[in-house]
């Protein structure tokens, strides 16, 4: 499914904290299906009410621009949202919090009999074990656990198995790897992946760690107060070091040492991930990758 959005404002109402501020300024993007699309911006930028309109959690207001994903339009008053949301899936920072049922089956099923309620009991356990098993659990010990026994590593586990049990063509994720050792992080990327081979078809994920937006993102957009600065590859995005300052951001490390050898003569003209970084320092000192 494609992600077009038009012209998207949106404010905090006068009477919230927030004192009417706008969030969002006429911002339009499209975002095509199969792509691993990364976010990134100082806090309150917009991204994160960016990506909370594409679910619905935020409705468009009225003559405040269109959303458009695949044949949802949500825009519309007639939008099948439930519909909506078990195509797109959302998982917030530290998704662990979300957890609530007392057990982990209980918790990671109510998504699916909320969004599928014909489903047999019997279909609902195989979904229900299958994204424990693709989350990295062993379903048979912890299906009867209470979420709240589990470690945080876990828990954010199930957390997200309750978002993927839908099996979502489009999974948006704000800031996922929050709080998490680069063992767990390198552990979440690596599912993340994992996901998107198998079933969930374009991936969106707001990230504050340029690393991760320059080794896993087919394409990034920049946002800064409520607008959209720049989009394109990271090798794109990331090129221009002053102005990414000048957003309190940072070059991911290929980036930055790229941009160091290049003052002395030396240019690998990496895509920014490491692999590829590695491979073009090698043809550049030895003739051939390695």
């Amino acid at each position: 499914m494609r992600i077009e959005v038009k012209d998207l404002t949106y404010s905090y109402e006068q009477s919230s904290k927030k004192g009417g501020q706008v969030a969002l300024d006429k911002v339009s993007i499209t975002i095509e299906e199969g792509e691993f699309f990364g976010i990134i911006g100082q806090t309150g930028s917009g991204k994160s009410t960016f990506v909370q309109h594409l679910n619905g959690l935020i409705k468009v207001e009225k003559d405040r621009g269109s959303i458009k994903i695949g044949e949802f339009d949500l825009t519309d008053k007639k939008c099948d949202f439930k519909a909506l949301r078990k195509k797109v899936g959302m998982v917030f920072q530290y998704p662990e919090h979300q957890l609530f049922a007392e057990t982990v089956f209980e918790d990671v099923a109510f998504g699916l009999k909320n969004f599928a309620p014909e489903m047999s009991e019997r279909e609902i356990e195989e979904r229900v074990e299958q994204a424990i098993t693709l989350v990295g659990l062993d379903y048979s010990k912890v299906k009867e656990k209470s979420p709240f026994e589990l470690s945080g590593g876990q828990k954010r586990r199930v957390a997200i198995a309750g978002v993927i049990v839908t099996k979502p063509e489009i999974l948006v994720l704000d800031e996922p790897v929050a709080g998490l050792d680069p063992a767990g992080k390198k552990d979440f990327l690596a599912l993340l992946k994992k996901l998107h081979k198998m079933f969930v078809k374009t991936v969106v994920l707001v990230s504050h760690d340029m690393n991760v937006i320059s080794e896993h993102c087919s394409r990034a957009a920049i946002f800064s107060a409520g607008k959209i600065l720049t989009v394109g590859t990271p090798k794109d995005i990331f090129a221009n070091e002053d102005e990414l300052i000048s957003l309190g951001l940072s070059l991911p490390t290929t980036a930055f040492i790229e941009k160091r050898l290049s003052h002395s003569g030396i240019n690998p003209k990496s895509n920014l991930t490491v692999s590829d970084f590695i491979d073009k320092l090698c043809e550049e000192f030895v003739g051939g990758k390695r």
